[in-house]
């Protein structure tokens, strides 16, 4: 018994050594996979946490890139619980580009900061509208740079649609009246094209040939700036 005694003793330290060994690798483990998980979160649903040493599943939604967030949720419908297809492509960042966007680009930002615009809306609407020709005209009649309507260019005090610089104030008013109108970014833009007659009428973006495409367009180029 005293043997017994004895060596039950000796196994003592090494039991707590080897425990305590155990839960230093346990606790390296729990933090490598804590770092991981934290790094690379899944985009919505749930996930798997065992920081506290028990897994716990979290629910919640985990955002992307601030404005790629902003452009998902302006291509959600609430009212109508539709989710329209105007979320913006993965795709590589570079976008394309001309030389007269690169000489009109500063009068665009400076308008954005006048009217208080997002930054990049008005040069991706801009983009989608006319790919900065001054000298564009559609089939329906709008001319220039934002694309203005002969009423439209009328009522925002626009005499030359042409003149670029006047174009380019206009089409800034004009979004931001549809902004403070609809308070939703791509409600406003659907407005810009359809009018704000159509989307008022149906409180969404108008499912025509056109509309839901070029919403998608805009927000598509914004979410890359």
């Amino acid at each position: 018994m005293r043997h017994i005694a004895l060596l039950l003793l000796t196994m003592v330290p090494i039991s707590a050594a080897l425990a305590n060994e155990i839960a230093i690798e346990k606790s390296a483990e729990i933090a490598e996979s804590s770092s991981i998980e934290a790094s690379n979160p899944p985009p919505s649903g749930f996930r798997i946490s065992d920081a506290s040493g028990f897994q716990l599943i979290e629910h919640g939604h985990w955002s992307p890139h601030p404005r790629e967030a902003q452009a998902e949720l302006s291509a959600f419908d609430g009212q109508q619980g539709i989710r329209l297809n105007t979320l913006p492509h993965p795709r590589s960042k570079k976008r394309p580009t001309n030389f007269r966007r690169v000489a009109f680009l500063p009068h665009v930002l400076a308008a954005e900061s006048r009217f208080g615009l997002p930054s990049g809306l008005l040069d991706a609407l801009i983009w989608a509208e006319s790919k900065y020709d001054p000298l564009a005209i559609s089939h329906a009649g709008a001319a220039g740079l934002g694309q203005l309507m002969p009423g439209t260019a009328k009522d925002l005090g626009v005499t030359n649609r042409f003149d670029p610089f006047a174009n380019i104030t206009g089409a800034a008013r004009y979004l931001r009246q549809m902004l403070d109108r609809f308070g939703m970014i791509h409600l406003a833009v659907a407005a810009y094209n359809a009018g704000p007659g159509a989307v008022q009428k149906l409180g969404r973006i108008p499912l025509n040939g056109e509309t839901p495409a070029y919403v998608r367009n805009v927000l598509d180029r914004w979410a890359l700036d």
